[in-house]
């Protein structure tokens, strides 16, 4: 069963009706090789090499057996004719023509050598039947309508002053044949981009969503990872400075419990639409940790003002005025950060710089909140010497 489709089937030597020589035998087996012949083709198409030899010995088998079905046919009606001669001679030379070919062409990959023997084989067979076989056949015809032998070839010479016409009708049909093929295959290949670019778009909007945070569109702890862990180690190598700030909203839970949790979730996308204003910058990045904790990774090649930044993050986030009443430092959502910044020696981690982070910001929590602290702001007893290890300038 053939489950390929009409497009996946390419008819490169059609059949054409200037083919036919009256003879149905002789016809039926000029249809079968030209079908032999495209099935050659098709196999070439689609790279098959055990295929294409199956295809290429069938087809040299077949024509072997034609020729000397067609050779009796001749022989019948035109005894030792030389036309019946020199036709047997074309037949002859036509296997070694193809092995001369094989030989010329060893060495390349089979498909270059099939592919030169299909141009050698839809060339001479085309001249062949209009030529050689179709001057016969009219012979042959013109024999049994009583003609003696010189008659014969005499109305056959006249009649194949017409030949060239039969040429050109065929090369037009079959032109005309692979110009419809071809637009089918503009459309479909068109049709294959537009499904591949769909594909794509897909592809990537799943491959946003995986790494964006449902609820505020920030990036989401797990390509938080992912961008730390890679900006750490590009930082040690170009010794460029990396920020890292970690932010926490002051007193959360008491806004959800008395304005409800829907009003939170919104609290929480207004933070996040501002921070995402304020990280516009090239190789910024906004992050949604979870609840209402956040992180921003900046990279940069100066030292910058990290403390700056982050109070204009806070002093942004209160400029929100988004009430919260029960809240012990004010009475508007405010925010703590916790900073830290410099170039990170090897040794360093997503860890430590986490665990150091994660220090200044309890800091700020413990002293009143609303505030940004780094580990410049920590007294020696809070901060072991072991977690300053990344500290690459301090914060004042």
């Amino acid at each position: 069963m053939n489950t390929h489709s009409d497009l996946d089937f390419f008819e490169a030597f059609p059949w054409n009706k200037g083919f036919e020589l009256g003879i149905a035998a002789i016809d039926d087996q000029h249809k079968q090789l030209i079908v032999l012949i495209n099935r050659l083709v098709n196999t070439l198409i689609h790279n098959e090499p055990m295929k294409i030899n199956d295809a290429f010995n069938e087809l040299a088998e077949y024509a072997d057996f034609h020729f000397v079905t067609e050779e009796a046919i001749w022989e019948e009606h035109l005894n030792d004719d030389e036309w019946v001669a020199s036709h047997s001679h074309n037949h002859a030379s036509f296997l070694p023509a193809v092995k001369a070919i094989q030989e010329e062409e060893a060495g390349k990959p089979l498909h270059e050598i099939i592919e030169k023997i299909l141009r050698f084989l839809t060339r001479w067979l085309a001249f062949h039947i209009i030529d050689d076989d179709k001057r016969l056949a009219i012979a042959v015809k013109a024999l049994e309508s009583g003609a003696n032998i010189d008659e014969a070839k005499k109305r056959a010479e006249l009649e194949m002053d017409s030949s060239i016409n039969i040429l050109i009708d065929i090369v037009l049909t079959m032109y005309d044949g692979l110009s419809s093929r071809t637009l089918n295959l503009m459309r479909e290949r068109q049709a294959r981009i537009a499904a591949e670019s769909e594909l794509k778009q897909a592809n990537q909007k799943l491959a946003q969503l995986s790494i964006t945070d449902q609820l505020t569109g920030l990036y989401n702890r797990r390509h938080f990872d992912e961008v730390l862990d890679a900006e750490l180690k590009n930082t040690m190598h170009s010794k460029l400075s990396l920020n890292f700030f970690l932010l926490d909203i002051d007193y959360f839970k008491r806004l959800n419990d008395r304005y409800g949790h829907q009003q939170g979730d919104i609290a929480l996308q207004q933070v996040a639409q501002q921070l995402q204003s304020l990280c516009q910058r090239q190789s910024t990045y906004a992050f949604r940790l979870g609840g209402e904790e956040f992180a921003i990774i900046s990279v940069t090649a100066r030292k910058d003002d990290a403390r700056h930044f982050a109070e204009t993050i806070c002093d942004s986030v209160s400029a929100l005025a988004i009430e919260n009443k029960d809240s012990e430092t004010a009475d508007i959502l405010t925010i703590s950060v916790g900073v830290v910044c410099g170039t990170p020696p090897p040794s360093d981690n997503r860890d430590k710089l986490m665990h150091q982070a994660d220090k200044c910001l309890y800091f700020a929590k413990r002293n009143g909140r609303n505030r940004v602290v780094s580990p410049a702001d920590l007294n020696e007893q809070s901060l072991s010497p072991s977690s300053v290890s990344f500290i690459g300038q301090k914060l004042t």
